[in-house]
């Protein structure tokens, strides 16, 4: 199953087939437009987050640019663009590296399962 949260907060929900859960505008990535999706049940390892690189414009390599952290302050100052927070399931986009903020980034979902992401979880679109 495909699920793209567009604009706005939505609740997404796959179920026990493999899902996509899709993050794309068709525009650069605004916090205000894309708001904060809910992911109830991401299975890691059968699901994928896809990211898309006109809205997530700062990813260049998921592989170096994906960390996970255990907190938001954490989050707000890491190097990664892509920041997991374990804690609470916070998944951020984070465009100023370990400078404080995220940039113009911001929170763009929640896993609300405590499912444990890895850098395989996500696919780079376009």
């Amino acid at each position: 199953d495909r699920f793209n949260g567009g604009s706005g907060d939505d609740t997404l929900s796959g179920g026990a087939s493999i899902d996509r859960f899709i993050f794309a505008t068709n525009q650069e990535f605004d916090a205000d437009d894309i708001g904060v999706d809910e992911i109830t049940d991401f299975v890691v390892g059968q699901d994928k987050i896809i990211l898309d690189r006109t809205t997530f414009t700062a990813i260049n390599d998921i592989e170096v640019d994906f960390a996970t952290v255990t907190s938001n302050n954490a989050a707000a100052t890491s190097d990664a663009v892509i920041v997991y927070n374990s804690n609470n399931g916070g998944l951020f986009y984070n465009t100023n590296g370990s400078a404080g903020g995220f940039g113009d980034g911001a929170r763009f979902a929640t896993l609300s399962n405590g499912a444990l992401l890895e850098v395989d979880d996500f696919v780079i679109r376009g």
